[in-house]
């Protein structure tokens, strides 16, 4: 019976997602679709053809404005005065004099009433040099011939009967070339435009918008086009609602695009967000509800998950949380409780295995290394008793005894005082002595404040044997230094040695020896240290070797001065 209770208490995944729903997801789905159904599509459409009909019709008055200067231009060919006064001076019936005044007058009665024009301009074909122009607008005259006098020139050229507006400076001007009956080019008629006036319409446009624009009349423009050059009707870009649409007016292309606010544009939604900010104001009871349900039944059990799993990262295991239920965090706090207790158990297993390995590799390694020292000071007893009779056989076998106490350790001490290796090494460098004589100098420099320090045994004598062997011995002699000292939270062992001579190939070939990545050959020894200490200490310490300034050999021991327990 308590089982089939318990089937049929809801999950918690499935009693959020009824909250998620009833409070979130069904009030936005049915705003949005009515938003989406009648006030967006309202608004929208409402908005968009105000700004497409205000934007057309200030196109279409513009244009007007256009067509009538582009008439004023065409007329200046088909009233004839002015073909006739350039007639007339060509065949020497009137002198330059009347012509100029025949010319001026015509401009002046033509174009100087005009609030469209600023001026207007006449070049007689095969003369160009004597512009005549408008008595009025003597200085927008001059900056067009100091502007736009070469383009205007050039572009003639190929307008043959057609006229365009060109931009020069700050000005804007209308060319045409002017023909007599024949088709003959009498001259060139040049119109400087007030942009602001032809086009007030736009400008006044956009203003009711409080927006930006873009016009363009033939080479003129004013503002920048947005998104491509060939784009025409409305189209957002970005943040903007654009407008495009282009008029062909005789040979002129009249192009607008108004760029309004896109939220400026759709006020309305105001209204939208007002009606948001109610719903939440109505949601807050719901809200607290959620949040105190949150609260207690998925944050507390949580922050007692992460406090467990806490201690556990520090070391404490077997812990066990105060959390039970048939929904997913009780099932998750009773499994976490039983994996805690199990990672116990198997840490203890492991931990003891560990420790175990850990000493017998260490036995292994260190019982590989005592043959050796025990074979090198019987040879060199042997040596010396056969040369020299038995006065030294005394000393001999006193330092023999210290390097067999060292060798076997019947302690079975894994780590040993600075000062007890350093009696080692004075025993060893005794037998060196020996054979070398003066052949073999030794410096040592040793902080006082290290000779307490715990090493493992029998690595400083093993750097100073295969200094000997490998570095003074083949060389016939040689200088080694013995520096050990501490460098923050380590102690430093160098043993430097200016024998044979290393090369950067051999100093890779060595740490690839070291690395287990060659064989040893002959050097046993020093590859058993670097296992060791790595072993006792970790993989970020052990033995390196390097080359100094000088080019000597240099084997350098690191190992940290935290105290280690001793096994």
């Amino acid at each position: 019976m308590l089982e089939q209770l318990r089937k049929n208490v809801p999950t918690l995944r499935f009693t959020l997602l009824v909250i998620v729903l009833l409070c979130w997801l069904l009030p936005t789905v049915t705003l949005g679709l009515y938003m989406g159904a009648r006030v967006f599509s309202t608004v929208q459409e409402k908005t968009e053809t105000a700004l497409r009909s205000g934007a057309e019709y200030a196109q279409s008055t513009a244009a007007r404005n256009v067509d009538s200067i582009v008439t004023l231009a065409r007329d200046a060919v088909y009233d004839n005065q002015l073909s006739a006064a350039v007639q007339e001076y060509q065949t020497e019936k009137i002198p330059y004099e009347d012509y100029y005044l025949l010319v001026r007058d015509y401009l002046d009665r033509k174009y100087s009433r005009e609030a469209s024009c600023t001026f207007a301009l006449f070049f007689r074909a095969g003369d160009l040099e004597k512009p005549i122009y408008t008595s009025q607008g003597y200085s927008a005259a001059v900056l067009f011939l100091q502007n736009g006098r070469e383009t205007a020139l050039t572009l003639c050229e190929t307008l043959d009967t057609r006229s365009r507006v060109i931009a020069a400076g700050d000005g804007a001007y209308l060319i045409r070339n002017l023909h007599n009956t024949r088709m003959e080019r009498i001259g060139i008629l040049v119109i400087g435009l007030r942009l602001d006036a032809i086009l007030q319409p736009l400008l006044v446009n956009a203003a009711d918008w409080n927006a930006a624009f873009a016009l363009s009349l033939d080479d003129a423009r004013m503002g920048v086009f947005q998104a491509p050059e060939g784009a025409q009707g409305l189209y957002q870009h970005g943040d903007l609602l654009c407008y495009t649409q282009t008029a062909t007016i005789g040979d002129s292309v009249l192009r607008y695009q108004i760029q309004a606010d896109r939220h400026a544009v759709y006020r309305e939604m105001d209204a939208f967000r007002l009606l948001m900010v109610w719903l939440f104001i109505l949601f807050v009871p719901i809200c607290v509800a959620i949040m105190i349900f949150v609260s207690r039944r998925i944050v507390r059990p949580i922050a007692r998950l992460s406090e467990a799993s806490d201690r556990i990262r520090r070391g404490e295991l077997g812990i066990v949380v105060p959390m039970r239920g048939n929904d997913e965090l009780g099932q998750l706090g009773i499994a976490f409780s039983e994996m805690s207790l199990k990672l116990k158990q198997l840490i203890d297993q492991s931990y003891k295995k560990e420790i175990a390995l850990r000493d017998a590799r260490i036995q292994a390694l260190q019982s590989r290394i005592n043959p050796h020292f025990i074979n090198n000071a019987l040879e060199a007893i042997n040596w010396q008793a056969r040369l020299n009779g038995s006065d030294n056989v005394s000393g001999m076998v006193e330092t023999l005894s210290v390097l067999l106490n060292a060798s076997l350790d019947r302690n079975e001490r894994h780590l040993v005082p600075l000062r007890e290796e350093l009696g080692v090494i004075d025993a060893y460098l005794y037998f060196v002595g020996l054979q070398f004589g003066n052949r073999l100098t030794v410096t040592r420099q040793v902080s006082a404040d290290v000779l307490e320090v715990p090493l493992p045994r029998l690595v400083v004598q093993t750097l100073i044997e295969n200094a000997v062997e490998h570095g003074v011995a083949p060389a016939g002699g040689g200088h080694i230094d013995l520096n050990i000292f501490l460098r923050e939270t380590e102690l430093v062992v160098e043993v430097i040695n200016n024998g044979k001579r290393l090369t950067d190939t051999d100093i890779r070939h060595l740490h690839a020896m070291l690395e287990d990545r060659q064989p040893a050959d002959g050097r046993l020894g020093i590859r058993n240290v670097n296992q060791r200490l790595r072993l006792i200490f970790g993989e970020a310490y052990g033995l390196r070797f390097s080359l100094d300034a000088h080019g000597n050999t240099v084997a350098t021991i690191r190992q940290p001065l935290t105290a280690i327990e001793q096994p």
